[in-house]
């Protein structure tokens, strides 16, 4: 061969990378009304936030999750880590449901002086205290870690506290009491709180309770938290406060929370003020069982915590796929005396600021009902309003601003001058008839002005509002639902003027990075069925047939993919699909059939199935297998970890279209590799 014919040779196989080349899905986190900042699981449901504790450097945040579908199912924990509350990166689900039963709310904490003896190395234990719940029977039970959170083991003495005759008794929230040196729960048991303390967190004794006739009691109560904060920053004026979320009868209308502030004694909890007054923490509609972070380091200081942003009067058909359930943004929570109490004070955290963009400002503008000076091009779905009105300088009835405003819609947030009420309208906000209780007027909260001055801290997302009142004093929490083209925002006045002394608009980034999923196929669209990008690659969804497809298409190829059928949603089959058309109306499939034991070649012609070719062999859920199909013409080789268990011919499909699909199942496609 000539020379230097060798030579070029040569340089093109040094160009060509050594491993499969991956097609970064631009997809990944941009669905509709996908929140660009606030944590959503990749797939599937959540709901309340768990076993919240920080840990050598990362918060932990576990959640309520459902793996199997969009709706309130089987609980597990889902779990996520960040090293700056911002940015989150998910780990697979920490714990699933047992003998004992599914995997309810709790909490975790670091055993710094490893109380239970569960220690086996140098890293100091994470103890998970969770309710089980098995045909409606609750009981309380604890799992440890001792590699940083990534693996979990159950306690063999589970559960450590039984039920004790009573419907609702979930939520344990732990705590080590420094005074009396011992661990402090507090339970929610259907009207009230339950308190119990503990030497080693395996041993609990009843201590109190605390709810009868406190507080608002339209729904049952759920995820206590307790924790003591100093007041105006004073470390010599301290006062304790109780959190309790109500499954109905909130402020807004739904499920919210309440809290209470009092003394503790390491026993019980004594309410300073009277038991018919009901402090709100959040007067939106949604945000629910939120608690605070353990072992936040003393250097530090602040009580963290964010919520479940949701309502149970809809939460299960709010419009979003294929993840339903989102948290609020960080909060750090103070407390503050004012002229009619004490109180809480919820601002967000200083984190968010690296998301940030650039920024636009103005001062001393004057709005009035005829129109202001400001540019009419502001926009987007993402940012951060920080404003300052002076009320006492202008005549209007009511003003502030209407985000993601679009033809039609809009989401208003406002301050009623007459009432003097902070508030937000989302009434007109976009899809709001998904369900009878989420359009039911404005969510109001009481908020006078301070030295003639109203102040707005606002997070606008794809899918939410949450807008802070002068400091926080007041919050309102809410979800939007807006059409993807209703990025307008404007400032207005009604009936009047105002003056507007400051305005700061800053845009804010998407947190989520690059796509888990590897293949260099690119240009997924979803067929039908629920589809998404996950830790553990392209997820897949269907009590049916469901297909996805890439732009990608060949004759004859080496398709290879690693196949895992999860443990739920049917136990049916994953394929790879070839030579379809868009639809899979025509086409072949090879896939790993967990629910009949088999590998299946066959095709699908004007929509219906026929067996090419079959082997019989154990498939088993939560295993991963290695599908390989070779196409040469009419013959097709099929491999199964790399052991040919299929040779076939047919000659039906010569050219089309590479997908994916998935049957009565959920699973999961990663490495999905296409060689022409």
């Amino acid at each position: 061969m000539n020379k230097r014919l060798l030579q070029i040779g040569a340089m093109l196989t040094m160009m060509l990378p050594a491993g499969p080349v991956y097609a970064a899905d631009p997809s990944y986190y941009e669905e509709k009304h996908r929140p660009k900042y606030h944590f959503t699981p990749e797939a599937n449901w959540m709901n309340d936030p768990n076993g919240m504790v920080y840990y050598a450097g990362e918060y932990h945040l576990f959640y309520q999750y459902h793996p199997y579908g969009l709706q309130w199912g089987p609980m597990h924990w889902g779990h996520a880590v960040s090293k700056d509350l911002v940015r989150w990166e998910h780990l697979p689900a920490a714990l699933s449901p047992d003998d004992n039963g599914t995997i309810f709310s709790g909490s975790a904490v670091v055993d710094w002086n490893n109380t239970g003896g569960f220690q086996t190395g140098k890293e100091k234990p994470l103890i998970a205290i969770y309710t089980q719940d098995r045909e409606g029977e609750q009981v309380q039970s604890i799992a440890y870690s001792n590699d940083k959170g990534r693996t979990w083991t159950k306690y063999p003495g589970n559960p450590v506290i039984p039920n004790p005759g009573k419907k609702d008794f979930r939520d344990p929230k732990v705590f080590w009491h420094e005074e009396t040196k011992r661990w402090v729960m507090v339970l929610a048991a259907g009207d009230r709180i339950m308190i119990y303390t503990s030497p080693n967190l395996k041993q609990w004794t009843f201590a109190s309770e605390f709810g009868e006739g406190q507080g608002s009691h339209g729904g049952v109560w759920e995820c206590p938290d307790l924790f003591q904060l100093s007041v105006d920053g004073n470390p010599h004026k301290k006062k304790w406060v109780m959190q309790v979320s109500v499954g109905n009868g909130a402020v807004s209308g739904g499920s919210g929370m309440q809290y209470f502030v009092g003394s503790f004694d390491g026993t019980s909890f004594k309410n300073e003020n009277p038991p018919d007054k009901t402090l709100w923490t959040d007067y939106g509609k949604d945000f629910y069982a939120a608690v605070s972070w353990s072992d936040i380091p003393s250097s530090d200081g602040r009580r963290l915590w964010l919520g479940w942003m949701s309502n149970w009067q809809y939460a299960n058909d709010v419009p979003t796929s294929p993840w339903r359930g989102a948290t609020t943004i960080p909060r750090e929570v103070k407390l503050k005396a004012f002229s009619n109490g004490v109180g809480i004070v919820q601002t967000p955290v200083k984190e968010l600021r690296s998301t940030r963009g650039a920024s636009q400002g103005w001062r001393h503008q004057i709005i009035s009902s005829a129109g202001c000076s400001l540019p009419a091009n502001l926009s987007g779905d993402s940012y951060e309003i920080n404003a300052e009105f002076q009320v006492s300088a202008g005549s209007a009835s009511e003003f502030g601003f209407k985000v993601r405003q679009g033809e039609n819609q809009y989401t208003k947030i406002g301050y009623h001058r007459g009432n003097g009420t902070l508030f937000v309208d989302r009434s007109q906000s976009g899809n709001v008839s998904f369900h009878p209780s989420f359009n039911t007027g404005k969510q109001v909260a009481p908020l006078k002005p301070v030295n003639g001055k109203v102040k707005m801290r606002i997070f606008v997302d794809r899918s939410s509002v949450e807008v802070f009142g002068n400091d926080g004093q007041r919050v309102l929490t809410d979800l939007i639902f807006p059409d993807q083209s209703s990025n307008g925002l404007e400032v207005y006045a009604s009936n009047g003027f105002v003056k507007l002394n400051s305005l700061t608009i800053h845009p804010l980034k998407k947190i989520w990075g690059q796509s888990p999923f590897k293949s260099n196929l690119a240009g997924w669209t979803t067929v039908n069925g629920l589809w998404a990008d996950t830790i553990d690659g392209k997820q897949g969804r269907s009590d049916g047939d469901s297909f996805i497809t890439s732009s990608a298409s060949g004759t004859d190829f080496t398709y290879e993919s690693d196949i895992t059928i999860k443990d739920g949603n049917g136990r049916g089959a994953g394929a790879l699909v070839f030579r379809a058309d868009q639809d899979v109306k025509n086409g072949y499939l090879a896939n790993v059939d967990a629910k009949h034991d088999v590998v299946k070649f066959f095709k699908f012609e004007n929509g219906s199935a026929a067996v090419i070719a079959e082997h019989k062999t154990p498939i088993d859920v939560n295993k991963t297998y290695h599908l390989k199909t070779v196409a040469r013409g009419a013959n097709f080789k099929i491999y199964l970890d790399d052991h040919l268990v299929i040779d076939a011919h047919d000659s039906t499909f010569k050219h089309g279209t590479f997908g994916l699909n998935v049957w009565e199942a959920t699973a999961v496609f990663q490495d999905v590799y296409v060689d022409q």
